[in-house]
This record gives C-alpha cells, structure tokens and sequence, in this order.
C-alpha cells in the first residue's frame, strides 16, 4: 500500500487535471440543482413530485458524463497513450481516476440531497418523505459506484453503458418496492421523519453495498500492472 502512494504528487497533479476537465459542467448541473430544489419548494404535490424525478435524472447525468468522459474516453481519445509517457505507473493512474471520480460525484451529491433536504424540513412538505428520499439518494451513488467500478476496470463504453442500464432499470423498481413496502408508504405523510427498522435496515444494506462495491474496486485497482 505504501507503493501505491509513492507518488502521491503526480495522483495529486492527475486529480487536478481531471478537475480541470469538468468544472464548468459541474458548474452548471449545481445551478441546474439549484433551480430544481427551488421548484421542489413550491410544495405543491405536482411540483414537488416534478422537481424529485428531475432531480433523479440529474444525479444520474452527472455520474453517467463523470465515468464516460474521465474514464472511457481516454481510452478513445488515445490520452492513455500520453499517460504511458508520463512518470507514473498503471496503479497511480488507477488510483488517480478512482480518487477524481469519487470526489467529483460525491460533492454535488452531498450537496443536491443535501439541499432536498433543507427544503423538505423547511417548507409545508409532509418530512415523512425523507426516508424514501434518502434511500433513493443512496441507490443512485451505488448505482454510480457500480458503472464507475465498471469503466475502471474495462475502459469499455459498452460495458460501462450496459451497466448503466441495468443501474437505471434496477432503479425504477427500487422506487416502486419502496413505495409498496407499508414501512415506506404509511409513514410517507407523517409530520416527522418516520426510520422504522425496515428503513434503517435498507439505508444500512445501501451503504453497506456501496462501500464493498468501492472496496473491490480499490483491491483490483492495486493490482493493475497495466494501463489497460
């Protein structure tokens, strides 16, 4: 492990880069967010409902360019072929794109769900809505961390996009089971956040997967001997 770090100067530096690269997008999907938080807090049942499947939407967007334009493309755009050049090995530059891609998701991550929730508690919103709210929230980083997993170690887009369908797909029944689970569903209208062992029991499997998920991809990560 500690050959992996050796070179945490050039990691750093193929952070930055990366950084570079996609500011301004991320940039403009925050204010995208804002505005939809605003339409969220409008708290009428439409508008509300409106605001949650845009937001849905924009968190998978997000992840989705994060994986296709800082992984798979540099293969497609031959900037592996450049990094070959480059005092770094294939383990730095693995552990560099892990580390850019994690970080750039999860800050507008925390920060949209974040922001979902300030309205929620801050407006007429029944807050029973924030259990399903978070769950969801959580499915989408698993989602995520699973076509990142998949760009990382294939550097294929069709792999990549096949695993971003089934994510996209496995979603949409996620939300229906939610909302047919009486847990979930009777406590959707309560005054108070309403974490029932089966919501706990969800948010703990959730987050659980996600950090096994990241875990097997740093483990395979370490083991690269190559760019490809």
């Amino acid at each position: 492990m500690m050959h992996t770090f050796s070179n945490s100067q050039m990691i750093k530096l193929l952070i930055l880069k990366d950084w570079q690269l996609v500011k301004k997008s991320l940039a403009a999907y925050l204010a995208g967010g804002v505005l939809i938080i605003g339409l969220m807090g409008m708290a009428t049942p439409l508008l509300f409902n409106t605001g949650a499947i845009l937001m849905i939407t924009l968190m998978i967007v997000i992840g989705a360019r994060s994986a296709i334009e800082l992984v798979v493309n540099e293969k497609k755009d031959q900037t592996l072929t450049f990094m070959m050049s480059l005092p770094v090995t294939a383990q730095d530059y693995a552990w560099a794109k892990l580390g850019a891609n994690l970080v750039l998701y999860l800050v507008p991550w925390l920060l949209l769900v974040a922001g979902m929730l300030m309205v929620i508690v801050s407006s007429p919103v029944y807050n029973g809505v924030i259990p399903l709210v978070v769950l969801v929230s959580v499915f989408i980083l698993l989602s995520y961390c699973c076509y990142l997993a998949t760009a990382l170690l294939t550097y294929s887009e069709g792999y990549t996009t096949a695993m971003m369908i089934v994510t996209n797909l496995l979603l949409n029944g996620f939300i229906i089971w939610l909302l047919r689970m009486p847990a979930i569903h009777l406590t959707l209208e309560a005054p108070t956040a309403s974490w029932n062992n089966t919501s706990l029991l969800l948010l703990a499997a959730g987050v659980g997967l996600t950090v096994l998920v990241l875990l097997a991809t740093a483990v395979l990560q370490n083991r690269k001997t190559s760019f490809l």
